[in-house]
């Protein structure tokens, strides 16, 4: 499985390891400070946590690079399956928490099977749209690349985790349309979901609906479902230009602003460092994803090129729904900010799915394979 030769050590993509390093830092600063407290002069253990989490992640980043994607995709099958069962393994053992069944415990440690198949779903998606050379796919041809994607839609949606269905059913579109699709079939699939938002909304949970409406108008109730979005504008308000400065900020460690070490871990960054903290945030994602579309376009196998591009969807589409959220245009769904927020489970997905990248990276001189 391990396929190392000097070519592939020279081209080791630094940039991309630097990146991913810089974003580690600036989360684990980020969580010290969400979790400082001000009387006792000292931080909770997340940003222990996270630091442990980000060695793990470190490793795998490694280890993943070092592998070969070719040998990862002739896989695909077995990891796949092994992903579903995964997902059935949660809903069947899993840990309740708040209604739901997302984690399982394994030696004192909580991990969730739904952010691990995001790894899973980069090797299926590359696999399944490799033909993107060929002609736009018509609507019948688009049933049968969706088939990969019922069980763990179905499965994910079950525990319940709506946003997290949302994600890998939006991935899933975005490298639909880089594979390239007709006209008809893009405003018959639009169709299509413009029809079933009364089915998705009539089967929604109630507290999944209350979050939409809270969207809408979260004043309605200022100290019930609207209280996050409220505090969380008011934290990113009273940040100004260049912020209060770090440990500083009021609403985080007054503890009005909820949830500020994972979900709204932006809004801390906003109140303490200003426009500025979140513009060099903004900034580091954009270097980031330039980069693996950089990676993506000099790769030579469709594969790869598809891959690639399901890392960069998923990165930018987890961060801009967490910006969003946090700012009060898109409904609180409990997605974190990629390398930024607290979460073991999400901080090794991402850093196994940009060792994938830097692994195409590193063979993009390789003879094309024949999947």
């Amino acid at each position: 499985m391990f396929q190392i030769d000097k070519r592939h050590i020279v081209n080791f993509d630094y940039i991309l390891f630097f990146q991913t390093v810089l974003l580690l830092f600036l989360g684990i600063m980020s969580i010290y400070s969400a979790s400082y407290d001000l009387q006792l002069h000292q931080a909770g253990n997340y940003y222990i946590k996270q630091i442990s989490w980000s060695i793990i992640g470190i490793v795998l980043f490694f280890i993943f690079s070092f592998i070969s994607y070719k040998r990862l995709i002739s896989w695909v099958a077995v990891i796949y399956t092994l992903g579903v069962m995964s997902l059935i393994y949660v809903l069947i053992f899993g840990d309740v928490n708040m209604g739901a069944k997302r984690w399982i415990d394994i030696g004192g440690f909580s991990l969730q099977p739904s952010e691990f198949f995001k790894v899973v779903w980069v090797l299926t998606l590359g696999r399944v749209f490799k033909d993107i050379g060929m002609k736009n796919l018509s609507f019948f041809p688009i049933f049968k690349k969706f088939a990969p994607a019922v069980p763990p839609l179905l499965l994910i949606f079950l525990q319940p985790d709506l946003g997290t269905a949302v994600i890998f059913l939006a991935i899933w579109g975005i490298v639909l349309l880089y594979r390239g699709i007709t006209k008809y079939t893009f405003f018959a699939i639009l169709a299509i979901l413009l029809v079933s938002i009364p089915v998705i909304w009539a089967n929604m949970h109630d507290y999944q609906r209350q979050r939409v409406i809270t969207f809408l108008n979260p004043e309605a109730d200022p100290f019930g479902s609207g209280y996050h979005v409220i505090q969380s504008k008011i934290a990113l308000g009273s940040g100004g230009l260049t912020g209060k400065g770090y440990l500083q900020g009021t609403q985080s460690h007054l503890k009005f602003l909820p949830e500020k070490h994972t979900d709204f871990i932006f809004s801390v960054i906003g109140e303490e460092f200003g426009l500025v903290g979140a513009a060099v945030i903004l900034l580091c994602f954009l270097s980031l994803l330039s980069k693996i579309l950089h990676i993506s376009a000099y790769s030579k196998e469709p594969t790869a090129k598809i891959m690639c591009v399901a890392v960069f969807a998923f990165i930018f589409f987890q961060f801009f729904v967490n910006a969003s959220m946090v700012v009060g245009i898109m409904p609180v769904v409990g997605i974190p900010m990629p390398f930024i927020s607290y979460g073991g489970s999400s901080l090794v997905t991402f850093m196994s799915m940009l060792g994938i990248v830097n692994s195409i990276a590193m063979r993009r001189y390789d003879r094309p394979a024949d999947f």
